[in-house]
């Protein structure tokens, strides 16, 4: 298993170094998208669902607020047509963090230097092109509840 690590191009432990770095990359996106989602969107949305909920007057209000409560969900989880490419390029991630999840668990003889070189490539064009996406929406105060997102995975960058 060892052996064949042996005859690539690149020393074993300059491969493992690699595997942890991307490891911890795809962490620490997952972890980004993940506080998004939990912070900025169910919880503050949340919060404010209840006050106006609270101030309510009759069904009809109620109902008004619910199906606003529910297009904001939507637009804040990227799945409106008009950020469909950032939702692609997360789903991308997404992928590259399932395939190496899967070759994690097999252990070393699964991992080939050119998977881990697409993997890296995959994620870095999808990571580049996420930040100066959401950066540009954030300054043009478009959308300004991914600011959070935008500076987290920011702070990710090479």
């Amino acid at each position: 298993m060892v052996f064949q690590f042996v005859l690539q191009k690149e020393p074993i432990k300059q491969q493992i170094h690699r595997m942890f770095l991307l490891r911890v990359k795809l962490m620490h996106f997952v972890n980004s998208l993940h506080n998004y989602m939990m912070t900025r969107i169910l919880h503050s949305t949340g919060l404010e669902f209840q006050h106006q909920v609270e101030e309510a007057k009759d069904l009809d209000q109620l109902i008004k607020i619910h199906y606003r409560y529910l297009s904001t969900i939507h637009d804040r989880c990227l799945l409106r047509e008009k950020v469909s490419s950032v939702k692609e390029a997360i789903m991308k991630v997404m992928n590259v963090v399932l395939i190496f999840a899967d070759r994690w668990e097999t252990g070393l003889g699964a991992w080939k230097i050119e998977s881990i070189e697409k993997m890296e490539c995959d994620f870095k064009n999808c990571h580049t092109f996420l930040v100066k996406v959401l950066n540009k929406a954030v300054c043009r105060g478009s959308f300004p509840h991914l600011e959070s997102l935008a500076l987290s995975l920011m702070a990710g960058m090479d």
